[in-house]
């Protein structure tokens, strides 16, 4: 039977060509409107975490239109999420396309190409970007992180700060400047722009990070104690690395703490025994540990003359 009414539409096609090409144009804008809202549904579905249903759902839309941008972008969310990252900025690019170049997906795409090292790729798309809009945060945020990958850090900085005028609520690029700030050792310049932060808004990560350079900068200031509590705390929030117990080891020297400085030297060793780095921070300990038992001899000695 099926087969019969599909011999007799192809037989009507072939002899009514005009309307059944109105019924083709009908039947494809169903399609597209059909696509359209399973991106939808698959978009909300991304925001709440739901990526196995936002999968199906944009699955089932590029099967029904291979003209809908949302849903080879949101396709290319889920891909990334899985780890698929060449298949996820091919249907991306392909989203661009569709879209005449949208400025948000050309941003998304631009930071996907930069985290696979594509910085060229990167600077392309955001070039496009600035070329037709000059107000747009998350682009220049994006420019940011290209000149931070060139080394162009103060150029970068300029990038950052033309992102925060356009979108103060931006912790992103707060901490991108943070970062700046404490590779140049701006330590005063840093604690002034962490302090703006919303720790609320900053991934547990990520608030590790603050903690260590907030620590560092309290140090380099002349105020260790405060230093060694910042440090402390990056480690309560997941900070294990060498890095941060050397970065400990040094503020609990600063302040003559020997055995707590020699305690984070230890975390460091069980990491890496062999560390050249560890190694010599213990010997730093060890070494101003005997000064000052030898300073507080002779003091003694002194007044006992």
């Amino acid at each position: 039977m099926r087969l019969r009414t599909a011999i007799l539409l192809i037989f009507l096609c072939l002899g009514f060509a005009p309307g059944c090409r109105a019924i083709r144009r009908t039947v494809d804008s169903r399609q597209s409107i059909e696509a359209r809202r399973m991106s939808r549904e698959g978009l909300a579905a991304i925001h709440q975490n739901r990526w196995e249903e936002a999968e199906k759902l944009f699955e089932a839309a590029l099967e029904l239109s291979h003209s809908d941008d949302r849903a080879y972008w949101g396709y290319s969310e889920v891909l990334w999420q899985k780890g698929q990252h060449a298949e996820a900025i091919s249907h991306l690019e392909q989203a661009v396309r569709l879209s005449a170049g949208a400025p948000e997906l050309r941003v998304r795409l631009g930071n996907m190409y930069l985290e696979e090292d594509r910085v060229d790729d990167a600077a392309t798309q955001v070039a496009h970007v600035l070329e037709s809009t000059r107000d747009m945060a998350t682009a220049w945020a994006l420019h940011g992180d290209i000149l931070v990958r060139q080394e162009k850090l103060e150029a970068a900085l300029a990038s950052y700060h033309r992102a925060i005028s356009l979108d103060r609520q931006s912790p992103q690029v707060r901490l991108a400047i943070a970062d700046i700030y404490s590779r140049q050792q701006r330590h005063d310049r840093l604690l002034a722009t962490v302090d703006q932060l919303e720790e609320s808004t900053i991934p547990t990560e990520q608030a590790a990070q603050l903690e260590m350079m907030r620590g560092i900068a309290m140090r380099e200031l002349g105020h260790p104690d405060s230093g060694a509590q910042h440090l402390q705390r990056a480690i309560a929030l997941g900070m294990s690395g060498r890095e941060v117990y050397h970065e400990l080891a040094k503020t609990e020297l600063a302040s003559r703490r020997f055995a707590a400085a020699s305690h984070a030297i230890r975390n460091a060793l069980q990491l890496a025994p062999d560390d050249a780095e560890s190694l010599s921070l213990a010997q730093n300990i060890q070494q101003a540990q005997a000064r000052l038992a030898a300073d507080t001899a002779n003091d003694d000695l002194t007044q006992e003359r």
